[in-house]
């Protein structure tokens, strides 16, 4: 059953154009950026998801939630 409520929150994310993946109970949302619009469409992202749990009386595990940061590195030593 879980399964149908989560599935539904791929279509939610998607409007905000970032990388959404899915397992079990755990989502990964994911995206480059390269400008504030970018962080302004992360944002935006997780706060639907928020939404979304609340609306289906879920609850988002804040202990669970972590950022990783990547960048390329500079041809400067």
């Amino acid at each position: 059953m879980f399964l149908i409520y989560i599935n539904e929150l791929i279509g939610v994310l998607e409007k905000f154009n970032i990388k959404v993946k899915l397992f079990a109970d755990d989502v990964k949302l994911y995206v480059q950026i390269n400008d504030d619009i970018d962080v302004h469409r992360l944002q935006l992202a997780v706060d639907a998801l928020c939404d979304w749990a609340e609306t289906w009386q879920l609850s988002v595990s804040v202990n669970k939630c972590w950022v990783f940061y990547c960048q390329k590195s500079s041809s400067h030593h």
